[in-house]
């Protein structure tokens, strides 16, 4: 490889979005969440809320293997976001490494699913 060969391999980011009873919307979210693709995420949440007018948008994060900080910052924004536009927004099923980033920053109680099942209330 030459020097003038370079590229950038960004992280791959998959995203699907199914409805749920009462105009709730899932958003599975798989690879991984950082800088370089995070606003894609921030744009399917923010469609969900604003576009489709989802009551709640429940986020699956079980098939995440990394999120950085702006991936963090992006779940908490979008979760203000929906609670202004009089909808609610939180993680179902984080993987263990999302679960353990979120527990150590406090996180997890404050958008963990409503009740216990990790379903739409």
């Amino acid at each position: 490889m030459n020097q003038g060969d370079r590229f950038a391999v960004f992280p791959e980011l998959h995203i699907t979005v199914d409805p749920l009873p009462n105009q709730a919307i899932k958003v599975r979210v798989a690879g991984e969440v950082t800088l370089e693709n995070v606003a894609q995420l921030r744009t399917v949440l923010h469609r969900a809320i604003d576009d489709v007018r989802a009551t709640a948008v429940e986020v699956d994060l079980s098939l995440v293997a990394f999120i950085d900080s702006t991936g963090i910052g992006k779940l908490v924004s979008a979760r203000a976001h929906a609670r202004s536009n009089n909808s609610d927004l939180w993680i179902v099923n984080p993987s263990p490494g999302v679960r353990r980033v979120l527990n150590l920053l406090g996180l997890m109680e404050v958008l963990g699913a409503p009740d216990a099942t990790g379903t739409a209330a």
